[in-house]
């Protein structure tokens, strides 16, 4: 745009503004002739300024002819105010200015005397129109001296706002060596490295030099601050290395980094420095409490995690503390990782089952064996079952193989041989369980509700689901924000197969077994979809029958067709039997349970958005699994006699021989009475055709303990509220400890709350960011928590304020929540 298409943009402002237009223009190099003034500007009166026509001008302009516009065009230069004849005028009005400082002044809404002496230090910089075009967009409006040259260097650099830890970032970015970084040989030539360097130190409280490798310098002192802030000891080599005035700075400026896309390139400064300067050898030497809190370093979690192993294998880990610990590092920047992260999920497990290992010297004082696995035992076998899968799924497993090999083998030939012994026994004293029987679950469960309520029932058998799997299920559905969830322990009718357990799970008043049927239920057969369909429709008109898997890969328009008006909905699901049912596939018994457990909960989810609102979840058996090799003592010679069924755990028939190493069951212990049923003790398996490793039929509480999820969906509980606790909210520390009080308990009507929490001032973060979930459940004194923030290091003026803005963390990302004052007292501030 030339000189006089920017006149005319001014003048049409005013008008825009002022309805007229009165601009003055001095022009002490005569840029351009009055003719020629007149001739552009057809529609405005130019007058030229002597000083002879002040006052005639001014009548003109204020009485003669008030609404015209007028350009007063001067060829000398604008007088000082005390002799401008015209200032008044000059005041209410505007000032083109036509030279390339003024016009750029007026461009970028800054003053000429911050302008015009960088225009003249730094003219290279001034010599680019894409450069001049880029400072215009991020420059501040009326920015200073400081904010003027952060606004150059961001320029060069490319950055999007003239932030200095954004700078920093995008030059450490390019590499350390300043010969090989193209943006500080842009940064020499168009500004100052010296001046950068200057504001760059001061801001992260560094000197800086140029011929000492400064960006290197620089990184080791951010990196250095990161670590101190969290550590429990000092490393004197490096603090007087790496020192800083302003730690907090430095280590928010790690913080930030870690959470940008671009963090992989610091993960490897990270790393290599973790090398150099030997950091595990520094580690090594102190407590494990003077730096399990340092998120810095990859090798903090690895030496945690050989702490750990080494405690596991000599019999001296701290149970509760490690637990703890554990569950702390995982939330951790490298612990989050997915190797270190399955290290720790695995470890997890197997102190958790150290933990749980006294347990079984009870078992033989429970009334009800049952009853006592569904309330705590059931935990050993899903630690066990999770530690299998973590392990067995691990990139360094040798790390672990003898933690493995000895928790399998304590699993295996104590646990099990000492629940099995008790089965034994109490099987041959005629045992049942006191537990609600599977057969009656449709009487008890589902006929009530069709007979009293409207509400939907769908309900989910979910093949060899054993009740610990279940509980883990329960467990995550228990967290959902819009339902309710419990679970109680059911016991699987004898043999813990297939045939019996859906058919105990369907609506009859007795069950018989028939050689070319089947399980009969009523004289009918319960075999296949179709006749379950049948059984249940005789009983509710409404019913479908289906695979879960159908409902789940249909369109929800399809879905609501097919259920319109439907009471009962019963959907199969077959995924861990599928699997351990197979010689080939046993293997991948623990990992065929966890995908049930998220094919499970998907469907919850499904069924929510298809307005479901009673959802029972159950199985018609559990299962048993073992890692080793079965050996020959544990197997058992075969029934004989009239088998109509069978598999490595029991047999039905008539005229049953009973092997040693088995028990015929009485008319009380099994709801088929037209057959004799004939069942392995312990851990034996009948020598007959099948797997060896994932079996079922028998009386252990793995196989014939079943889970009973009820799950209802609910209105929506509100996320409870929290306040700060504290009467003075002033800040006299650059570490603040700020206490949080919870005002609602944990329940149905409230659910957790989780949120994000940090200092500002304006738009700037000037302190960490703490992430935070109120969950906590108890009496007011138990719900209170303490976080401690750590402000940066700046110059705060006595008096003056910020706020600790609270954000609600959603699957939708941050809701603003709550904002607290704080008032800045830091006179006294030490750290």
């Amino acid at each position: 745009m030339d000189m006089i298409e920017k006149l005319q943009e001014k003048i049409k402002q005013e008008r825009d503004t002022k309805k007229r237009a009165i601009v003055f223009w001095y022009d002490p190099q005569a840029q351009v002739s009055l003719d020629e003034l007149k001739e552009q500007l057809g529609d405005i009166e130019v007058r030229k300024l002597t000083n002879h026509n002040c006052f005639q001008l001014k009548v003109e302009i204020e009485i003669q002819r008030p609404t015209e516009s007028f350009l007063i065009y001067s060829d000398v230069a604008n007088p000082a105010d005390k002799e401008n004849m015209l200032l008044d005028m000059l005041l209410y009005s505007t000032e083109f200015k036509a030279d390339e400082t003024a016009m750029l002044t007026e461009t970028l809404q800054v003053s000429d005397s911050v302008l015009r002496p960088k225009m003249e230090q730094y003219p290279l910089f001034f010599d680019s129109k894409e450069r001049k075009r880029r400072l215009s967009k991020i420059l501040p409006k009326q920015a200073d001296d400081y904010h003027f040259e952060l606004s150059m260097m961001a320029t060069i650099v490319k950055a999007p706002v003239p932030d200095l830890r954004v700078i920093v970032r995008l030059l450490l970015l390019e590499g350390l060596r300043v010969e090989e970084s193209e943006l500080l040989k842009q940064i020499k030539r168009n500004f100052s490295i010296e001046r950068t360097l200057e504001i760059i130190g001061r801001y992260f409280g560094v000197s800086l030099e140029t011929d000492n490798e400064p960006l290197m310098e620089l990184l080791n002192v951010l990196i250095y601050q990161h670590f101190r802030q969290n550590a429990g000891f000092t490393a004197d080599d490096w603090e007087v290395k790496w020192a800083s005035s302003s730690p907090n700075v430095c280590a928010l400026f790690i913080e930030e980094w870690l959470q940008h896309s671009d963090r992989d390139v610091l993960e490897e400064y990270i790393k290599e420095w973790e090398r150099v300067y030997n950091v595990r050898d520094v580690l090594s030497k102190q407590d494990i409490e003077n730096y399990q809190r340092v998120d810095t370093f990859p090798v903090v979690d690895v030496l945690i995690i050989e702490k750990c192993i080494d405690e596991l294998f000599h019999q001296t880990i701290q149970i509760e503390e490690r637990l703890s610990l554990i569950e702390q590092r995982l939330h951790k920047y490298w612990g989050s990782k997915d190797k270190i992260k399955a290290l720790y999920n695995t470890l997890f497990e197997a102190i958790r089952i150290e933990k749980l290992k006294p347990v079984i010297n009870c078992i033989h004082l429970q009334e009800d064996f049952y009853e006592s696995y569904g309330k705590s035992l059931y935990e050993i076998d899903q630690a066990y079952r999770k530690f299998m899968y973590y392990f067995t799924r691990l990139a360094a497993k040798e790390m672990l193989e003898e933690i493995a090999s000895r928790l399998t083998n304590w699993y295996e030939n104590e646990y099990l041989r000492r629940l099995s012994e008790e089965m034994n026994f109490r099987l041959e004293e005629g045992y049942v369980s006191k537990l609600m029987p599977q057969r009656a679950f449709f009487s008890t469960m589902i006929r009530p509700i069709l007979e009293k309520e409207q509400t939907r029932i769908f309900v989910i058998i979910s093949d060899a689901l054993r009740f610990e799997a279940g509980y883990e299920l329960h467990e995550i559905l228990k967290k959902r924000e819009n339902g309710k969830s419990s679970i109680d322990p059911m016991a699987a009718s004898y043999p813990t197969y297939t045939q019996l357990g859906m058919a105990s799970l369907l609506p009859h008043g007795e069950l018989l077994a028939d050689d070319k049927r089947g399980i009969l239920a009523d004289a009918l057969s319960t075999k296949g979809l179709d006749n379950r369909r049948h059984i249940l429709q005789s009983v509710e008109r409404q019913t479908e029958v289906l695979k879960l898997k159908e409902l789940l890969d249909m369109k929800a328009s399809e879905a609501d067709q097919l259920l319109k008006g439907k009471r009962l909905v019963y959907l199969y699901h077959d995924h861990i039997d599928a699997l351990g049912d197979s010689a080939k596939s046993e293997r991948e018994t623990y990992g065929a349970v966890h995908q049930a457990i998220q094919d499970l909960q998907y469907a919850v989810d499904r069924l929510s958005r298809l307005q479901a609102k009673r959802i029972f979840i159950t199985a018609d058996h559990g299962f048993l699994f073992q890692f080793k090799q079965i050996e020959n003592h544990g197997k058992i010679s075969a029934v004989e006699g009239q088998v109509m069924d069978h598999n490595r755990r029991f047999a039905i028939g008539h005229n049953l021989n009973v092997p040693e190493g088995s028990i015929k069951l009485t008319e009380r212990q099994t709801p088929l009475q037209n057959v004799e049923v004939v069942m392995a003790k312990s851990l034996n398996r009948f020598k007959t055709g099948g797997g060896l490793q994932f079996i079922h039929g028998g009386a252990l509480p793995q196989e014939a303990v079943v889970p009973l999820i009820d799950y209802r969906r609910i209105e929506k509980g509100q996320p409870v509220d929290i306040a700060v606790a504290m009467v003075n909210k002033v800040v006299t520390n650059y570490r603040i400890s700020v206490s949080f009080y919870q005002e609602q308990n944990i329940t149905d009507i409230y659910t957790s709350r989780k949120v994000l929490m940090a200092f500002y001032q304006g738009d700037e973060r000037i302190s960490n960011e703490v992430e935070l979930v109120f969950d906590l459940k108890g009496e007011n004194r138990d719900r209170n928590r303490q976080v401690t923030f750590n402000l940066i290091e700046k110059h705060y003026k006595i008096g003056e304020t910020c706020k600790l803005r609270i954000e609600t963390v959603t699957k939708k990302g941050q809701e603003p929540y709550l904002e607290e004052e704080f008032t800045l007292r830091l006179y006294e501030a030490l750290y």
